[in-house]
């Protein structure tokens, strides 16, 4: 009949105990599924940050490797090797005291006017006009200067300050005691042409017999990697860093070498490596003195090894709380939703107590009635 109406009745404890056995359980393993998946996004978001700090580690690697090649490939140039047999030739049948002193006789001439012949020598021949070509046409080349077996300037694409190289580190490192060897020296700073640099040697060898004949210095501009440092666009705390493994900043916004800064943020990667829990392969979450914590990846150019002056580190760094946001957004969320859910849970669990309490106190107050069963239904 169209007066009829339907209702739908379920017992009140039924329902609340049907709700605790679902909604309750529901919500924890909600609670650990969310948790996980915030420590998978926070990690996923950590090995972006390795993989662009592994990537640009790959070009500064790169931009050395293919240096070495190029001077590897100059110190066997003809008109080199050459050059070097030349100079070496003008000791044939002098005794080690008759070189010393033919050197050191050059040497205190070299700034004179009367050493003026020789350094015109040193300049124009055909080795020092290739020196110049080469600096010329790549002007990552800041000097160039080929030297003989002993050490003496055979050639130069400048006039150097002194004629006497063997007794620089360097240069040692370079004759390596006769078995010659490619050597990078530590990142330096040029008065002269405002430009940071390396020095970078590769030994001149006689093609026959396979022995150390001469050295070639190359003076290499290392400040064209430092635009690298600065096309990360993730936010206003995003940065990337270039340190030495001392934690020296080499380049940074806003930080130069010159300024001789430590970084916080190498340290505090450091630190949190060492004993920390929040590591992972190639980021760490880290907090830095006095601020919040960040989010730092990092990577190597793999250089260390052969060359131990380049033992450097890429940074990757960003607050966690700007780098999380796109995430920790959904995720409170989802607690938020999980939350109100137990809520709404222990509310109805409070008023059903609370209702069950009235009811057998008015059942207390009228013992001579008949106790009737009640049932507590919802509509």
């Amino acid at each position: 009949m169209p007066g009829d109406r339907y209702e739908l009745r379920f017992p009140l404890r039924r329902l609340l105990t049907g709700l605790l056995l679902t909604v309750i359980p529901i919500c924890a393993i909600g609670l650990i599924v969310v948790s996980r998946a915030g420590q998978a996004l926070d990690r996923q978001w950590g090995r972006y940050f390795r993989t662009i700090a592994e990537f640009t580690a790959s070009e500064v690697g790169m931009f050395f490797h293919e240096r070495i090649l190029a001077v590897g490939t100059l110190a066997a140039d003809p008109l080199i090797v050459d050059a070097v047999r030349q100079a070496n030739a003008r000791y044939a049948g002098a005794s080690e005291q008759a070189v010393t002193e033919r050197i050191n006789q050059i040497e205190r001439d070299w700034n004179t006017p009367k050493g003026e012949p020789l350094v015109r020598a040193v300049l124009g021949n055909p080795a020092a006009r290739l020196l110049v070509r080469w600096r010329d046409r790549d002007r990552r080349f800041l000097r160039l200067t080929l030297t003989d077996k002993y050490g003496a300037v055979a050639a130069a694409s400048h006039k150097t300050l002194d004629y006497f190289q063997a007794d620089e580190d360097f240069w040692q490192a370079i004759y390596a005691q006769g078995r010659g060897a490619v050597h990078i020296t530590d990142v330096l700073y040029d008065d002269v042409t405002k430009s940071y640099y390396v020095g970078l040697g590769v030994p001149v060898m006689d093609e026959e017999s396979n022995t150390f004949i001469g050295a070639l210095d190359a003076l290499i501009e290392v400040s064209s990697l430092f635009p690298l440092l600065h096309r990360l666009d993730l936010g206003p705390t995003a940065r990337m860093i270039l340190v030495k493994h001392d934690g020296t900043v080499i380049h940074a916004p806003g930080v130069s070498l010159a300024m001789n800064v430590k970084s916080a943020e190498f340290h505090a990667a450091q630190e949190s490596m060492a004993t920390g829990p929040s590591r992972w392969p190639g980021y760490v979450i880290a907090p830095l003195p006095g601020g919040e914590p960040v989010i730092i990846g990092y990577g190597s150019p793999g250089l260390e090894e052969s060359f131990p002056n380049l033992n450097w580190r890429v940074l990757v760094v960003q607050n966690t709380r700007e780098a999380f946001a796109p995430t920790r957004g959904v995720l409170r969320l989802l607690y938020l939703m999980i939350l109100a859910g137990l809520t709404a849970v222990t509310l109805l669990a409070m008023y059903f107590a609370l209702h069950r309490r009235q009811e057998m106190a008015r059942v207390a107050l009228r013992p001579e009635e008949p106790a009737e069963e009640t049932k507590e239904t919802i509509s």
